[in-house]
């Protein structure tokens, strides 16, 4: 960690970490391919991190403690853009999916909920439906249960 990660804001690392997942899942095929390393750029652009800070994390991505966000959407929201960066090279790989599992437990969800989640994730992005949409639908089936 370098020094002035030290005085970032909790949210800041937050989103870090969030990246930091992002990476992985898409280096979990042995090699990242240049439609991940766009959306990479487009996601850390979203996250607020500079171009200079997303080269960085690619360059030192490592494992670290995931601490996911306390609000339920962002936890939502994060799991979201993990399976958008799985569909990234337009092939759902079984270690990418081993790694979106992995985030969604860390991130809270329930293993009874997990399948149902991502197959909603993995069917809705393929669809092209949006984040806000797929969240919606999630509560209401989330509810139902």
């Amino acid at each position: 960690m370098n020094f002035l990660e030290q005085f970032d804001h909790p949210s800041r690392k937050q989103d870090k970490e969030h990246f930091g997942h992002l990476i992985q899942i898409a280096m979990a095929d042995g090699k990242i391919e240049t439609s991940e390393l766009e959306m990479l750029h487009k996601f850390g652009g979203k996250l607020g991190l500079t171009t200079q800070e997303v080269d960085d994390l690619l360059e030192t991505s490592k494992k670290s403690a995931y601490v996911p966000p306390y609000e339920f959407e962002k936890r939502f929201g994060q799991l979201y853009d993990v399976i958008k960066m799985v569909f990234a090279d337009g092939k759902i790989d079984n270690n990418e999916m081993r790694l979106a599992t992995g985030i969604a437990l860390k991130s809270g969800f329930t293993e009874q909920e997990i399948p149902v989640l991502l197959a909603l994730l993995i069917s809705g992005i393929k669809n092209g439906d949006n984040e806000e949409d797929l969240f919606d639908l999630y509560k209401k089936r989330r509810v139902l249960k």
